[in-house]
């Protein structure tokens, strides 16, 4: 390792917080010149300190239990820089099913406090997918009928 303060400042990083390839290279080059920070992650990736993957599934996860959905997970992904075959295998394996069931939680919860175009436009802004806030709208149709 050429760079042992640069190295040495990733696995500070990496110690306090998950970081996405391209963030960590980011957070990185006020330490060192390019190819050594990419020999740097490319040690990290090795020695599993870093990983896309995992990071995109967490990410995944913890937005969907906090009531966010599909499109706002992506929005969440591709913001924190994770690479793209990551966040493709995300969309591949996503649950829809239990993406409407968190949604239909949220309708329910609130359903008494709010109009129907109100908690509509919650899940659009949630990030809920159409799919789920269509199937939504089509059951509280059917019960109110």
């Amino acid at each position: 390792m050429k760079n042992k303060k640069a190295y040495s400042r990733a696995l500070r990083l990496l110690a306090g917080k998950s970081y996405s390839e391209e963030e960590l290279k980011e957070k990185l080059s006020e330490y060192a010149a390019e190819p050594g920070i990419d020999g740097i992650i490319e040690e990290c990736v090795k020695r599993g300190y870093l990983n896309d993957r995992a990071l995109a599934e967490y990410l995944a996860e913890k937005y969907l239990k906090k009531t966010k959905g599909y499109l706002y997970i992506l929005s969440v992904l591709e913001r924190r820089k994770i690479r793209q075959d990551a966040i493709e295998e995300v969309k591949r394996d996503f649950d829809f099913e239990r993406e409407f069931s968190e949604a239909e939680k949220f309708f329910l919860k609130n359903r008494k406090k709010k109009k129907l175009s109100s908690l509509l436009f919650s899940l659009k802004t949630k990030g809920f997918s159409y799919r789920s806030i269509n199937r939504i709208m089509n059951m509280h149709r059917k019960t109110d009928e």
